[in-house]
């Protein structure tokens, strides 16, 4: 593909919100003759603030530096327009593949549909877009947000036993594919267990205070609440934080998706009770690696899926010892 610029390593580029003020132009690219590189990379990640996100960048980068090809990353902040412009913009400069991690399911299909016009491969990470958008995708890297509902759900089931309870359920960012589907497939799960009762429904934005102060409100106003479950793990160290600030450890137990150190300890401390793991290296890399497979013509396969399973304090250290 003939491009007017070439960049070196990876360049990192960030909008920056004030006000009414949506995005700004990218920054002019520099260039040296001993590292100059034919494949350019656009990325853009629902939000910068998010730290599972954080941690895909990080992988994405260091696979960018590794292969020596240009990434252009930048995080449309929860903001649609800001992504619709990001997306536009990488058309405008003619990159040979996108990466994108949506900030809505149904927001993307227009600059979607114009790339895809363009003949520039797309790449949709860690969050799927809607059926409509997603013909004009080439992959989606992942997890299925539905099965690790489902896994969730078997933790609860295990804690609550035969006895059942009471159930307060933390969500992600409304209109995300993991918002919908790890509430939708998690109460379907538990349609089958009428002794489990889900009484409390909070925002937690993937923001780990906004959960905690969610959190506080469902178990003051639950005194009888046994179970939390939090749409990822960072939230639910939010609600961790409500549990012991209100000395109901041991009587309330968290749940949350997604897998760090922080995490892992917390496991084996006994203060979160499990989370369904979702591989942030697997897909920071495979990102990268299927971007410039599709940069180079290759066709890729409809979905490229995250490994996930259950940790709990059970199998915590058979689980650190198999990433190892």
């Amino acid at each position: 593909m003939n491009k007017k610029w070439i960049k070196t390593g990876v360049l990192l580029t960030f909008f920056i919100l004030s006000g009414c003020q949506k995005a700004k132009d990218f920054s002019p690219p520099k260039e040296t003759e001993e590292t100059k590189t034919d494949i350019v990379i656009g990325a853009t990640l629902a939000s910068r603030d998010s730290p599972y996100l954080q941690t895909i960048s990080e992988y994405m980068v260091a696979k960018a530096e590794e292969e020596n090809i240009t990434l252009m990353l930048e995080y449309a902040d929860w903001d649609a327009e800001v992504q619709t412009q990001q997306l536009n913009e990488f058309r405008r400069r003619q990159v040979d593949a996108v990466i994108f991690c949506p900030v809505n399911t149904k927001a993307m299909q227009m600059p979607l549909k114009k790339l895809k016009e363009a003949q520039i491969p797309v790449i949709n990470l860690n969050m799927r877009v809607d059926a409509v958008s997603s013909v004009y995708v080439d992959t989606y890297i992942g997890a299925s947000n539905s099965q690790e509902a489902s896994m969730a759900a078997e933790m609860v089931i295990e804690i609550f036993g035969a006895d059942g309870g009471q159930i307060g359920i933390i969500e992600g960012a409304p209109g995300s594919d993991a918002q919908i589907y790890r509430t939708q497939t998690f109460v379907e799960q538990l349609t089958a267990h009428p002794e489990i009762e889900i009484v409390a429904l909070g925002k937690g934005g993937w923001d780990r205070e906004k959960a905690r102060l969610a959190a506080w409100d469902m178990l003051t106003k639950y005194p009888k609440l046994q179970v939390i479950y939090c749409h990822d793990s960072d939230m639910a160290m939010g609600a961790i934080t409500a549990v012991e600030d209100l000395n109901l450890q041991g009587r309330v137990q968290v749940i949350g998706i997604s897998e760090s150190e922080e995490y892992i300890q917390a496991v084996q401390e006994g203060r979160l009770y499990g989370f369904v793991t979702q591989p942030p290296e697997y897909e920071g890399i495979t990102s990268i690696e299927k971007a410039v497979d599709a940069a180079g013509g290759m066709t890729l396969r409809a979905w490229y899926k995250s490994p996930i399973q259950i940790v709990t304090g059970e199998n915590v250290e058979l689980f650190i010892r198999s990433s190892r």
